[in-house]
């Protein structure tokens, strides 16, 4: 005859590990970035300027995955043109990585959404991987040294951008040209 596979004690620890993996999973795997070096890139954004993330040091930036077909995206746009036009001028430098196929749906959304800041379209997805984005929109807030300050997954009526990016705000040592980034 067969024994019963599981003890008590065996199941107790399948439980605890199914539990685990369930937490796991439904994190973000961008959660484990806060605090550590944001992913550096090098990109020519939609206007032909050069965008390097590590160019930036001194400065915050808000690094913005979205599309123009993505509702919760257009919902958060705005809260994020708003944020940029309060903290332009206080060391925070704002990016955008576009995820749509279509160049001209892109280019139509960021024309009607008055959005100010650098858009890169990524239509490669070699940004999106090195953020691990699997979903959107999604928002990294990065301090002036480049660490990943606050991820924010999905968009929230509650969010206040201009707060969270203000966290971020750059020092001295912030002197980006708006001919290389507005």
């Amino acid at each position: 005859m067969f024994k019963q596979p599981f003890t008590l004690k065996t199941k107790g620890i399948a439980l605890a590990l199914s539990a685990l993996l369930v937490v796991t999973m439904g994190t973000p795997a961008n959660a484990q970035r806060v605090g550590k070096t944001a992913p550096d890139f090098h990109a020519v954004d939609m206007d032909s300027r050069e965008v390097w993330l590590s160019k930036l040091k001194g400065c915050g930036a808000v690094v913005y995955f979205f599309a123009s077909w993505c509702g919760p995206c257009r919902n958060m746009t705005p809260q994020l043109v708003e944020a940029h036009r309060t903290l332009r001028d206080k060391g925070v430098i704002f990016i955008g990585i576009n995820l749509d196929h279509d160049e001209g749906a892109a280019r139509s959304y960021i024309a009607q959404s008055g959005i100010p800041f650098s858009v890169i379209r990524e239509h490669k997805d070699a940004i999106a991987d090195a953020y691990q984005v699997r979903g959107i929109p999604q928002t990294f807030i990065i301090s002036p040294k480049g660490e990943v300050r606050q991820h924010l997954f999905g968009w929230s009526a509650s969010y206040d951008l201009t707060s969270v990016a203000r966290a971020v705000v750059g020092g001295k040592n912030c002197k980006v040209s708006t001919a290389v980034l507005p």
